[in-house]
């Protein structure tokens, strides 16, 4: 005789539900998932069934109700279906239809199963050798094994019939998934918290940096709900089994990994970070070694404390993943620092400064670090040999990026200019010579590090496309951060600059956009990186025409595009203007109709020279992104093109390339990883 009751996830999952009339059920204990087995309450059962098999092609169930989890319209904002592209959207009534008809279990194949595991240093929460025997024994919860497809699909070979894509297949896979985990999103449990991390991160590569941003909202909210950043109770008077520890790892690791994400993607206006370190009572994530075998150790907390649990256990090393997660947390700062009044309210030469301050952590943190993970080009091919070629240029980009956004916040959104502006520090005028010394050692900071990232790409481009293939959109985000500092070299020369990076300049921009342009097959947001490179070299050769500087209002533009970190598309708070998506087609269709002006450098790449030489700026601000580029081939593209516009017309421009950008990434953002 069955069970008149079946449990929320058996039923949820359509499986038989089998149990003594009281959680937990035997697959729930069979998937270590007995804690959050759940009846649900008599009269309610309905609200948890989930259609396995929707029928096709009919009215009444090819689609369900449009929610906040799977809206088209990205949330109700009509600029993103606008801003999709046919790649990115499946021209398909309900793209949903055809992935009911699929079974998770059999798409994850080793192609996707090693796509994924390459990205683990992201989404470090899943126990390798138990993540591998679920999918092969099915036992894997349903919404993870789509999130998982939704990320890892992207970088196969082929895309799965019937989609044209693997970026469409993405999408529907991502949909599915959402759709999946409404009917239970008030039931926390780890594996639905991980299901909205890895659809956070889906949907911030694609460029839904709104939707993303909500997920992750989702996620933290889970985590506060399960405890997750509390210590897990250890048993008494003796040590954890190898299961016990693994599973206190991954509920530690999963609230580190929502920690890492809530870093990234926060800092620009609205954004503020919800995990603070103050809240991350738990340790750090142990190695790698450690986890994968079970063997219980204690490691250091983020800020550096020991706290060791009642039974004694050894004091385990830190690996990337816990260094990354320092990193990150500086990054936060960082970012909070950029689009804060402080930038120009302090001197940032002073030991009382925040900017010292945030320079101090980033040099200790890089003091921290084992000699092994210490950044060179002979220890990047080293960790590649041995599969963590990723993780480390990943760790280190986090640090480059942040170094590289506390000295751009001393250069010229526009380049250098004459007279006072509103990117002049209120202090300019009192202490001008030490101003200008700061500016040109700042100057010479920002180039290197820049130069640095640039170095990295050339490395590696040379480690295989299976290496490219599996990059996460915050170090493309980094390198394009990097390819906008170095363009800002090249348009605008100093005497104080070294030659080597002058030289070079012009190169690495050109490689850094081929990386982007070939990125965009992956993560469609790297084709904003990419426009966004075009464009603002159109508009640094605008300071070289008869016409003179920009105005202070397109200045001011720019400035706050700058300052407001992470987006690739419309704020995740604030409205988009609703001209804006008229005015870049305006744009575009101006540039469709232009001749570009071509200078021929090796394998039929362009790139106008500016003038030799160009006075140091007297006061402060970078801005290295708008948007638009035009390709004539998959090697041959110009990154210059007439601009014959009025300075309306320029600012109107720059206005829809801060809401273009500036958004919702790192989107990281962009952005990131």
């Amino acid at each position: 005789m069955r069970n008149p009751v079946a449990c929320i996830a058996c039923r949820s999952a359509k499986q038989k539900c089998i149990h003594n009339d009281a959680p937990p059920c035997d697959r729930c204990k069979a998937t270590n998932r007995a804690s959050s087995c759940q009846f649900p309450p008599p009269g309610t059962s309905s609200i948890h069934r989930q259609p396995k098999r929707p029928r096709l092609h009919s009215p009444g169930t090819s689609g369900h109700t449009p929610t906040l989890l799977d809206s088209p319209s990205r949330l109700g904002d009509p600029s993103n279906a606008n801003s999709s592209t046919p790649q990115d959207s499946p021209q398909t009534s309900s793209p949903t239809a055809h992935v009911a008809a699929l079974d998770p279990y059999d798409l994850l194949t080793d192609e996707v199963k090693n796509s994924y595991l390459r990205c683990s240093y992201k989404w470090s929460f899943h126990h390798t050798p138990t993540l591998l025997r679920r999918m092969r024994d099915k036992t894997l919860e349903t919404w993870v094994a789509w999130a998982i497809l939704a990320l890892a699909i992207r970088f196969v070979r082929e895309p799965p019939a019937p989609f044209k894509s693997q970026i469409e297949a993405s999408n529907a896979f991502a949909a599915h998934a959402r759709q999946i985990l409404q009917g239970d999103l008030e039931t926390p449990s780890v594996s639905r918290v991980q299901a909205l991390l890895m659809l956070t991160g889906h949907d911030w590569g694609a460029g839904n940096g709104r939707r993303a941003w909500m997920y992750l909202g989702m996620a933290i909210r889970m985590v506060q709900m399960l405890d997750l950043c509390q210590e897990p109770k250890y048993p008494k008077d003796r040590l954890p089994t190898r299961e016990e520890f693994i599973k206190m790892e991954e509920r530690r690791r999963t609230a580190w990994t929502c920690f890492l994400m809530d870093s990234l993607l926060s800092g620009g206006k609205g954004r503020k970070r919800s995990l603070d370190a103050s809240d991350m009572m738990i340790q750090l994530p142990c190695e790698k070694d450690d986890f994968v075998f079970g063997e219980p150790v204690c490691c250091e907390n983020i800020d550096g404390q020991i706290v060791m649990p009642p039974i004694s256990l050894d004091v385990g090393e830190l690996g990337i993943i816990a260094y990354s997660l320092r990193a990150a947390n500086i990054w936060g700062m960082v970012a909070r620092w950029a689009c804060s009044s402080t930038v120009n309210n302090e001197l940032p030469w002073a030991k009382t400064s925040e900017f010292h301050k945030l320079i101090h952590d980033l040099n200790a943190w890089q003091g921290s670090l084992p000699p092994r993970l210490q950044y060179d080009l002979f220890s990047l091919h080293s960790h590649n040999a041995v599969d963590q070629g990723q993780a480390f240029c990943y760790m280190h980009c986090i640090h480059f990026m942040s170094f590289m956004f506390l000295h751009r916040a001393y250069l010229p959104v526009l380049g250098p200019q004459n007279g006072h502006s509103d990117e002049t520090p209120k202090s300019y005028n009192e202490h001008s010579e030490s101003w200008k010394q700061w500016q040109r050692m700042s100057r010479k900071e920002l180039f290197r590090e820049a130069t640095m990232v640039c170095e990295m790409l050339e490395e590696m481009r040379t480690f295989g496309v299976f290496f490219l293939r599996g990059l996460v959109p915050w170090i493309g985000f980094t390198i394009y951060t990097a390819v906008g500092v170095v363009l800002y070299s090249y348009n605008f020369p100093s005497d104080d600059d070294d030659p080597a990076i002058t030289q070079k300049a012009r190169e690495r921009v050109i490689q850094g956009c081929l990386f982007l342009k070939e990125m965009k097959n992956q993560w469609p947001m790297a084709d904003t990186w990419f426009e966004t490179i075009k464009r603002m070299q159109a508009y640094y050769r605008t300071l070289h025409s008869e016409e003179g500087p920009a105005s202070p209002d397109e200045r001011r533009v720019l400035r706050n595009a700058m300052i407001d970190y992470g987006a690739l598309q419309p704020s995740p708070v604030q409205p988009q203007s609703k001209e804006a998506p008229q005015q870049l087609d305006r744009e575009r269709e101006r540039e469709r109709e232009r001749e570009p002006i071509r200078e021929t450098m090796g394998h039929g790449t362009q790139l106008v020279s500016p003038p030799s030489t160009t006075p140091l700026a007297n006061n402060g601000s970078f801005f290295d992104s708008a948007q638009s580029y035009h390709a004539y081939n998959d090697t041959n593209f110009d990154l210059d093109f007439n601009f014959d516009m009025t300075d309306a017309e320029v600012e109107a421009i720059m206005a829809t390339a801060t809401q273009d950008f500036w958004a919702s990434f790192p989107g990281e953002v962009g952005g990131y990883s």
